[in-house]
């Protein structure tokens, strides 16, 4: 006999899948669940639900009714069990590696996103240093007046003075608000 579904075993004893199911929650130590969450019976839990069925039609409560299984019992419910464990565990660690895989690829694509926007970054301000010293360079003929080179309190001074004398012009509201 193969491994029974909740259904089946219900068919096979002539109770509902509520009856099962009822019983194997009574007892989880003999009736484990699969990965999934399901009740799958082998042969010898079938023997056991039998039992229950049994106990339970000549008056016995359910609450009274204690399972045990022989040696043999055991050692082909260990069996069971063991297969399941090893098959479970190679996916896992399959799983694991490709996740391990994953994150390696995303730390590495992370470190090349940085490394572009560094060097970015770097032609950015090597472009602005360069216009700061255009623009020095094109300040320092101003600066200089009657031959002799402005110091910044001058430079300022005269900047405000032609500031206050220029006539003032007129501009529109909206340039009126965002410039000054």
């Amino acid at each position: 006999m193969d491994i029974l579904k909740t259904k089946d075993a219900a068919e096979l004893l002539s109770v509902s899948l509520t009856t099962i199911k009822r019983w194997a929650a009574m007892f989880p130590d003999f009736f484990p669940k699969d990965r999934f969450g399901h009740y799958v019976f082998s042969e010898q839990q079938i023997d056991l639900l039998n039992h229950i069925k049994d106990r339970i039609n000549h008056g016995e409560a359910l609450e009274c009714i204690q399972l045990t299984l022989t040696n043999e019992q055991q050692i082909s419910t260990s069996q069971q069990e063991n297969p399941l464990q090893h098959t479970d565990a190679e996916p896992m660690k399959d799983i694991l590696s490709r996740i391990n895989n994953v994150e390696r690829a995303l730390d590495q694509k992370a470190d090349e996103v940085v490394l572009i926007q560094l060097l970015q970054q770097r032609e950015e301000l090597e472009d602005l240093r360069i216009m700061i010293k255009q623009i020095a360079a094109s300040i320092e003929p101003l600066q200089v007046s009657n031959g002799k080179p402005l110091t910044s309190y001058e430079n300022s001074q005269s900047t405000a003075t032609t500031r206050l004398t220029a006539p003032p012009r007129k501009r529109g509201l909206l340039r009126s608000l965002f410039f000054f």
